[in-house]
């Protein structure tokens, strides 16, 4: 399905609402999300004039990422320095507030390089209802995070049977996760906060702001490579390359950002509960 998505993609011009932004169906005569009618002139981007405008292109895509791998480096020093406050469980707090300052990093940029520019920032960012029905939604979602478990699965294998143990993931070490009730705070982190920041900043700004220049092909294959390097990670490149891409075909499939905050924060939910657990 998700082949036949992309192929899809990279064949028929895009169709959004000029009302709310949602990415319409060829011959479709009204907009599934808001029941505008969707007539010839309707843009072939999600440029519309009202809340789910996109006034950011591809430069300030660029400058935006720049900025925010300069604030990833300091954000990553200033949670190394707090860590030694809490010594019993360093590793633990180094993790929580580094999250919660890249969260930051990540609005910031978003707002000053775009979404401050829109009537309404939340649905300029793709967080507006999908277009598609709960149930399809939902389903989507399960085969973005399915895609994504079996991708890194895969890829795990492949580099065992090579020998390339230096390209093997890391796992997530047991010392990043608060004990006992504690855990709470590791999963509002991990599985709420930082797929929240990640997904509008990923599929929400870069994504959105690629597809008006560039279409919905590339501009899923370009997020999902940044989304790739900017983890700063060799190891988990290619499995996060491929998350990435599985996340892009969903946020176009149903034109909203929030499906696919769902499948990101369940991926990293199953990795938590599976390091304590398992």
């Amino acid at each position: 399905m998700l082949f036949s998505l992309f192929a899809t993609m990279m064949t028929e011009p895009d169709l959004y609402c000029d009302n709310c932004g949602r990415r319409c169906d060829a011959g479709e005569s009204y907009c599934t999300g808001c029941g505008t009618s969707l007539s010839q002139t309707s843009t072939p981007v999600a440029d519309t004039v009202d809340g789910g405008e996109v006034l950011w292109t591809p430069v300030h895509v660029a400058v935006g990422l720049f900025l925010f791998l300069g604030l990833l480096i300091a954000a990553a020093f200033i949670a190394r320095g707090v860590g030694p406050l809490y010594l019993a469980h360093e590793q633990a707090l180094q993790t929580w507030v580094g999250v919660h300052l890249l969260a930051l990093c990540a609005g910031a940029v978003i707002w000053f390089m775009g979404a401050r520019r829109a009537v309404s920032p939340v649905r300029a960012l793709g967080l507006v209802m999908p277009r598609t029905s709960l149930g399809m939604s939902a389903a989507l979602a399960l085969g973005a995070l399915a895609a994504s478990i079996l991708a890194t699965f895969l890829y795990g294998l492949v580099v065992d049977s090579l020998g390339l143990e230096s390209l093997r993931p890391p796992e997530i070490e047991d010392a990043t996760i608060f004990p006992g009730i504690g855990i709470l705070l590791t999963l509002q982190a991990l599985a709420v906060v930082t797929p929240v920041s990640e997904e509008v900043l990923f599929r929400g700004f870069v994504l959105r702001g690629l597809l008006p220049s560039i279409g919905a092909g590339p501009a899923v294959v370009a997020s999902a490579l940044l989304f790739s390097v900017l983890h700063l990670e060799p190891r988990v490149m290619i499995p996060i390359f491929i998350t990435g891409l599985a996340l892009g075909l969903l946020y176009v499939r149903t034109g909203s950002v929030w499906p696919c905050i769902a499948a990101h924060a369940g991926q990293n939910t199953l990795a938590l509960l599976a390091v304590r657990f398992l």
